[in-house]
């Protein structure tokens, strides 16, 4: 009975080994290799832009998210960034305007320049689903794409959470996954 037993566990295994990994929904961007392999919070992401920019240059993008969370009994405490990759030569975004479903503005967010893009701290408080409007400029020239998205850090405590730390430093310490999309804007010839 035992030999059966082990014979069927190691099989068990040997099938779990061999299987290929589920992808992710999000990327880990973490360099610590503390992530798990899917976020706790899943977000879908839908961007758009007004086709052709105004005689200024000038672009609103809209990103409409809906976060699905974990099924859990703890508490959550996570950070949220949005923003993304703007086309290059763009002026802006300095703030971004986080809406609720029906319209209503919830907060503008100050944005500002990173490494990896222009992102707005959206800290804790995020409605599950909503709105976020970016302004910016556009260079005149060709097609413009923007890469938008949000960022989500988890393994958070209560304390960390009301921080507010910098994106090097929650990067440094947190587990980071990604949620992008994109967007192109047509400029008139």
């Amino acid at each position: 009975m035992r030999r059966a037993l082990g014979i069927a566990a190691g099989l068990a295994l040997i099938a779990a080994a061999l299987s290929p990994l589920p992808q992710a929904q999000a990327s880990c961007v973490t360099a610590a290799g503390k992530c798990q392999e899917k976020p706790l919070i899943g977000v879908e992401l839908t961007a758009g832009a007004v086709p052709r920019p105004d005689s200024s240059g000038r672009v609103s993008y809209t990103l409409n998210y809906s976060m699905t969370w974990t099924p859990s009994f703890a508490p959550y405490w996570g950070a949220f960034w949005v923003g993304g990759r703007f086309p290059k030569g763009a002026r802006g975004p300095t703030r971004a305007v986080l809406l609720d479903t029906t319209g209503g503005r919830l907060a503008v967010l100050r944005c500002r320049e990173h490494s990896d893009g222009v992102w707005c701290a959206a800290g804790s408080h995020v409605p599950h689903r909503g709105r976020i409007v970016f302004t910016t400029r556009l260079a005149p020239g060709a097609d413009a794409t923007a890469r938008l998205g949000l960022d989500s850090f988890e393994g958070l405590d209560r304390e960390e959470a009301g921080r507010r730390l910098s994106r090097a430093q929650a990067r440094e310490r947190f587990c980071n996954h990604r949620f992008t999309t994109t967007v192109t804007t047509t400029q008139a010839p």
